[in-house]
């Protein structure tokens, strides 16, 4: 695999994603990676992420593993990458659109009543409209990237 063409850096690496790894497609998206899906041929001066031999094209990462989890180790651990917290859920998982912070009235009757009462920050997708907020799966995240072995 050829990655240090200058037009790749590890830094903010920027993913397209086969179309037959949707799953894997999202975790990325949940970690903050800009993740395009579906796609079926490398674009310039993106990583592209395929199960598929691919050869001359700079920035293929082939996965070879059938779990969405084990394709994410895969592909961070190939990559030199490293997880930050900070980043996680700053893209919409269905829209790869970064979202935006949004004052807690613009959520009335579009979160759960409960949600509401007790989250104070809101962050919305521009483009679906989807509404994020801070939950108890953001721990669970973190654990499962640890128990993978995952920084």
């Amino acid at each position: 695999m050829e990655i240090n063409s200058k037009n790749f850096t590890t830094q903010q690496p920027y993913f397209d994603v086969d179309g037959t790894l949707g799953r894997l497609a999202k975790w990325l998206r949940i970690l903050g990676f800009d993740a395009a899906y579906p796609r079926s041929v490398p674009s310039p001066g993106r990583y592209f992420v395929t199960p598929r031999e691919l050869s001359g094209h700079p920035g293929v990462v082939i996965v070879t593993a059938k779990d969405p989890m084990q394709q994410l180790k895969q592909v961070l651990s190939e990559l030199g990458l490293r997880t930050d917290a900070d980043r996680f859920f700053t893209r919409c998982v269905i829209c790869n659109v970064p979202v935006i912070e949004i004052p807690k009235t613009q959520v009335v009757g579009r979160v759960p009543e409960e949600i509401f009462r007790m989250k104070s920050e809101f962050h919305e997708c521009p483009r679906c409209g989807r509404i994020y907020w801070e939950g108890s799966h953001l721990g669970r995240i973190e654990r499962r990237l640890k128990s993978l072995g995952v920084d």
